[in-house]
Parts: structure tokens; sequence; C-alpha cells
């Protein structure tokens, strides 16, 4: 078209143009040392400078002339521009909602490990039940969500009323030196856990791929070394390998609380990780994000050859600066440039105090 010709035609004399400077350059930079071969050069610049401000200008006159000329062209070349604007900013948009949606969909975990966490022992760890003795689960490092947390701290509450075992259950990323079986002793003998004897400490190392289950003294009798192993095995370590510690934590509650009340065990259903489901989707939706915008793009090509928004078309694109190798050359583009002892709690709930159970090396240690 008539508008396109015009600028190719612009473009090739104003290369010319500037090939013939770069020629002219060239030669005059033999006969001068390096002092004021750089002076010429920036000569030379300053008069591609103008060469280009001259080219956009005419550039500029003659969009302006083709579209009084030619008024319904301008317009709907006007309405398109608006058109592919608003598009690319709700699919840029879209993306960015989409990638964040499975940033916050990576959990608490992901979170906490973009912090330096601290290594946990029994002299560091606060514990819940302490101050409240509906809350058996100490969980700093916000491993488990709060809906896990509530859910295993009612098990683990009927497992002491009915049963009378108490219990602490504790889930941090990172035990002081990878020791869970360590840290379980020294937290069940520290504060008593259990009646008679009759206490149960779990400690999880999420980060370090490790669970300790200690029986106290008596309870071994009823959870032994060989039944811890197997509630460990069966339960907790294939759900954090699916990244799914709630589930694992739960489970364990759930199953601990039916051995020692002699009843079948929990099922646990086919794991997966959480966010499979999440991830299907993400990519089911980016890869609609992505047709439209391979659509978009032969579309936006497709009336470019009527609208020319795009002046790098064919000859139309004007030769960097050749005296400053570090610049780029400019496109025109219609104008534009581009862890026991008794506390008293508060919140409403009393403080519980443990039985000063004492806990003689039993349990068992799993790896994931």
């Amino acid at each position: 078209m008539k508008y396109a010709e015009s600028i190719n035609l612009l473009t090739t004399q104003y290369n010319d143009t500037i090939r013939a400077l770069e020629s002219s350059y060239k030669m005059e930079k033999k006969s001068h040392g390096l002092i004021s071969s750089s002076k010429l050069r920036r000569q030379y610049s300053k008069r591609y400078e103008t060469l280009e401000r001259e080219y956009q200008r005419e550039c500029k006159n003659i969009l302006t002339s083709y579209q009084k000329a030619n008024p319904k062209w301008a317009k709907r070349r006007k309405m398109w521009e608006w058109v592919f604007f608003i598009a690319t900013v709700f699919l840029f948009g879209g993306c960015s909602m989409m990638l964040a949606m499975e940033d916050d969909e990576t959990g608490p975990v992901t979170a906490t490990l973009q912090q330096n966490t601290p290594y946990w022992n029994a002299d560091n760890i606060e514990i819940p039940y302490l101050k409240d003795a509906t809350q058996y689960v100490a969980n700093p490092d916000s491993v488990l969500s709060q809906g896990a947390v509530d859910c295993m701290n009612i098990t683990l509450q009927r497992l002491e009323n009915e049963l009378g075992i108490q219990s602490v259950v504790i889930v941090v990323n990172h035990i002081e030196n990878d020791n869970p079986f360590r840290m379980a002793q020294d937290v069940g003998n520290k504060y008593g856990v259990g009646i008679d004897d009759r206490g149960l400490v779990i400690v999880v190392g999420y980060l370090d791929h490790s669970i300790n289950m200690s029986p106290g003294r008596k309870l071994e009798a009823d959870l032994t070394d060989a039944e811890c192993h197997r509630l460990e095995q069966q339960y907790v370590v294939p759900a954090m390998r699916a990244e799914m510690p709630d589930s694992g934590m739960i489970y364990l509650a759930e199953a601990i609380y039916s051995t020692l009340q002699k009843k079948d065990l929990p099922e646990m259903s086919q794991l997966s990780s959480p966010s499979d489901d999440f991830d299907d989707e993400i990519v089911g939706i980016m890869g609609v994000f992505l047709l439209i915008i391979l659509l978009g793009g032969g579309f936006f090509l497709f009336l470019n050859n009527k609208y020319v928004w795009m002046g790098l078309i064919g000859s139309a694109h004007l030769l960097s600066n050749p005296f400053e190798p570090s610049s780029s050359s400019g496109f025109y583009s219609g104008g534009g440039s581009s862890r026991g002892h008794s506390f008293d709690g508060g919140g409403g709930f009393g403080g519980g105090s443990f039985g000063g159970g004492s806990f003689g090396g039993g349990g068992a240690t799993s790896r994931w």
C-alpha cells in the first residue's frame, strides 16, 4: 500500500545517506591520529543523530498526511491498536495471576524455605500443651496447615481422655544435629510427658526427611518399636515423599489411636502431590493463553500488512549509529520510540501439665 511504500522509500534514502556518511568517516579517519579520530567520530555521530531526527519527523509527516487522506483507515488503525493493547494487558495479567496462584498453592513450606529457619531442640521448642491443654502439636515453622493441626489435636485429645496417654507432636523443618530420636527423648524426659510413664513424643524434621516416635517406658508394651516403625512407614513416609505433610500426620494420629484402641487401622487413600490437580489446571489454562497469544500474533501480522504498525518490515528499518557501536537503532513505529512443668495459660484456656513420665529409648526412627 502507498503508506508502506512511502515509509520504505524514505527509509531506503536515509539508509543510503547513512552508508555514505560512514564511508566518508572511514576516509577521513585514515588521515587523523587517535585523538582527532575520536573527535571525528563524535562529529559524525552528531550528524547521524541529526539525520535520525529528520527521518522520524518525515515518517510522522507521512503518517499524518496519509491519515488525513484516509480517515477510515486511520480510525480502524487506532481501534485495532487499542484492541491489541488491551488484549496484551489482559494476557500478561492472566499469566501473572496464574503464576501467583501457583506460588500460593505451594503452601507454607515453600514460604518457610525462603527464610533462615532455626534448628530446634528440647530447649528452644515451645510446647503448646503447657499453655493450652487442648493443644498437642508444636508447629513453629508452619509445616502443617492450621486445619491439620486442629484435626490432630482432636484425635490426640481423645487419646488422652479415653486412654490416659499424653502426647506431644513436634513438626519442624530442621532438628539440631538432625537427630529426631535425641530431641524426642530429651523433650519427653525434660517435661515428663505422660502419666505413669504412658507418654508419647513424636518429632518430625520435614526438611531433614526424618521422623521419630518415642513411647514412654510403660507405653512401649502397647506401642512397640516394630509398631512405631510400621506406622511411620505406612503413613508418614509415603505422604512426606508426596509432599503431603498434612495427610501423613493426620493419618498417623488416627493410626496411633486405632492401634492403642485395638481397632482397624485407617486406610490411606492413594497419594499424589497436593498440587497435581492444581498444576494440571494451571497447565491447561496456560495452554489456552498460549494458543490465544499465537492466534493473536498471527492476526496482528495479518493486520500489519494493512495498517503498518511495525515499520521494521522490509527495508523500513533505519540503520543503527555506526559511530557509536554500543548504541542500538531505533525502529519507526508511527512516531513512537520501545519446643513437665505446670504453666498457667492465657486466652481463656487452662495450661496443661504433664504427669512426670520418663522415656527409656524405645521407639523408632524413619527417613524418606
